[in-house]
């Protein structure tokens, strides 16, 4: 698709909201609400960064014997609710073992009898890293403040609803045997353990070097070396022009981390009180700490340390 006449990227919190309205096509949301699972399907659901992408590779790798001949990760793990909108048919075959696919989705929302995997993570950091990753793609940088965003797009949700109802939802799903439950920051101190468990539920029995070129694939120094295949360039190409913005933004996903953006207290207040009103209504844990050291600890990691 070509550029279309006058394309901007915005500069106000409310063109954001009124572009994101068109985000994906209805052919796209047809397609997903039609979509059925295969037993052996493996669902990787989780709200917008929470390490979506990392899970994605590691799973690709692990079937696929370490294939990197893809233009971008979606490609071959597609995202269910937007494949349609990138040329794909989530029901079609894929390429090996079983199929694989990115959601944002509620475990109630998905389509019943399949694997699914999951990652919870600190609500400050997702704010944090979902602002950064929408600057300079869906709002020129600066334009925007993250208090804004945050009041506008985060606490009350996004395309992919609300991050307090994703960490309700899939707590519910901690003693399933269907499903993994993993904690982004406990995936940080254990990156190869991360890749052996996921090996493990997916009942993959793998030769050392099979297992160990998914993990040199799926560590940060590769996918940041290798970035291109992890930034959703195939997604802006085709919606870009429907979203009215120019071409050329910036939507890298493999990310140094680096200092934490300056949220407001006013900001951390306002997540504190949806915190309360949400996960804490529903699950009695007073904040993300406390609900990550009562999630069972399958990489055995030391919690303290981060």
């Amino acid at each position: 698709m070509t550029e279309q006449a006058g394309a901007s990227r915005p500069v106000t919190i409310d063109d954001v909201c009124a572009r994101l309205a068109n985000f994906r096509s209805a052919e796209a949301v047809a397609a997903q609400e039609s979509h059925q699972a295969r037993a052996d399907d493996v669902y990787i659901s989780t709200y917008s960064k929470s390490g979506t992408t990392w899970v994605q590779q590691i799973v690709h790798q692990l079937r696929s014997g370490g294939d990197t001949d893809f233009e971008e990760i979606s490609c071959v793990v597609p995202w269910l609710e937007s494949a349609v909108d990138i040329g794909i048919d989530p029901d079609a075959d894929q390429p090996y073992s079983f199929r694989a696919y990115k959601c944002h989705m509620l475990y109630r929302d998905l389509p019943e009898g399949a694997r699914y995997i999951t990652v919870l993570r600190d609500p400050v950091s997702v704010l944090s890293s979902f602002y950064r990753f929408f600057e300079g793609w869906w709002f020129e940088p600066g334009s925007i403040s993250i208090d804004d965003f945050a009041a506008r797009l985060y606490i009350p949700g996004s395309a992919s609803g609300r991050h307090w109802d994703h960490l309700i939802d899939w707590w519910g799903r901690i003693d399933s045997g269907d499903t993994l439950v993993l904690c982004y920051e406990d995936m940080v101190l254990a990156a190869d353990k991360t890749v052996e468990l996921v090996a493990d539920f997916l009942q993959l029995k793998l030769s050392d070097a099979a297992l160990a070129t998914a993990k040199l694939h799926s560590s940060r120094e590769f996918m940041t070396r290798h970035a291109d295949q992890f930034d959703e360039h195939v997604l802006r190409r085709h919606r870009d022009p429907v979203w009215g913005l120019p071409a050329g933004g910036s939507s890298g996903k493999v990310l140094n981390e680096g200092a934490a953006c300056q949220i407001s207290e006013a900001t951390l207040q306002a997540l504190d009180t949806a915190w309360g009103q949400t996960v804490e209504s529903a699950l009695g844990f007073k904040s993300y700490q406390d609900l990550r050291s009562a999630l069972p600890n399958l990489l055995a990691v030391d919690r303290s340390k981060s």
